[in-house]
């Protein structure tokens, strides 16, 4: 499983902070579907070297627009070793006729509900080109295998997502595409949250969620059951400013 990186991000010149700042959790989330007897690699190019004399069976790349030449290499670079790849990510949901020509199958959306699917026809050898995500729940979605994650690159490792999405529709957001065919918003369930913030050592938590508040009654019986588990916790969350019109535009 592979994050590409930004070509500055490997630059001994200049290298942002950022780029170390949290752990691909979209992949660690994916790697929970499968198999314990799967052997699982979970790369981040930003705070790694990529090993290019590897041969696995299957590579599983996530693709940003700003670093999708560099995702694209290195799946034609798999794909002539005879790997199986498959892209996924909001660039490839957003430019799937790009994608196809690196990957033997793309993944369009979230793939909490295709990956599942994939994985099956991969054991059976009857892939399909394309899986097109229109489930919208994290219900039963196992426990990040952050077991996969090399915590002490990070300068976050205690980062969590607990919802999916945001509620505002705004024009210039890559969410509406993304989540194309169902909700554009949904959250786990609180006990599961819950769970997921217990796995997590030390006090410190940050919530990576595009909007952590976007369902007011999830947020308030999430914080009300974190009430004595002594964390102290940052998020973020997407506050729309609505004025009115001045008398001059009457």
């Amino acid at each position: 499983m592979i994050l590409p990186a930004l070509t500055e991000a490997e630059s001994p010149f200049w290298r942002p902070i950022k780029y170390s700042l949290f752990p691909p959790l979209g992949l660690a989330t994916l790697a929970a579907f499968f198999s314990e007897d799967d052997e699982i690699d979970l790369v981040d190019q930003h705070v790694e070297k990529l090993t290019w004399n590897d041969s696995p069976d299957l590579v599983l790349i996530q693709v940003y627009i700003t670093n999708a030449f560099r995702s694209y290499k290195i799946a034609d670079h798999y794909r002539a070793k005879g790997a199986f790849v498959i892209l996924g990510g909001l660039h490839v949901t957003s430019l799937p006729e790009e994608a196809k020509p690196h990957a033997d199958a793309i993944f369009l959306g979230p793939a909490e509900a295709t990956l599942p699917e994939f994985l099956k026809d991969f054991k059976s050898k009857n892939t399909k080109p394309v899986y097109f995500s229109k489930a919208r729940t994290l219900n039963e979605t196992p426990p990040i295998r952050r077991d996969l994650i090399k915590r002490n690159r990070y300068l976050v490792p205690n980062s969590i997502v607990v919802t999916r999405g945001c509620p505002h529709h705004c024009s210039f957001c890559y969410k509406d595409a993304f989540f194309q065919g169902g909700k554009s918003f949904y959250t786990q369930q609180v006990d599961d949250a819950l769970r997921e913030i217990d796995r997590l050592p030390g006090k410190h938590l940050y919530f990576l969620d595009d909007h952590l508040l976007g369902n007011q009654k999830f947020a308030s019986a999430l914080f009300k059951e974190m009430e004595g588990m002594n964390r102290v916790f940052q998020a973020a969350a997407t506050c729309l400013l609505y004025t009115s019109p001045s008398p001059r535009d009457s």
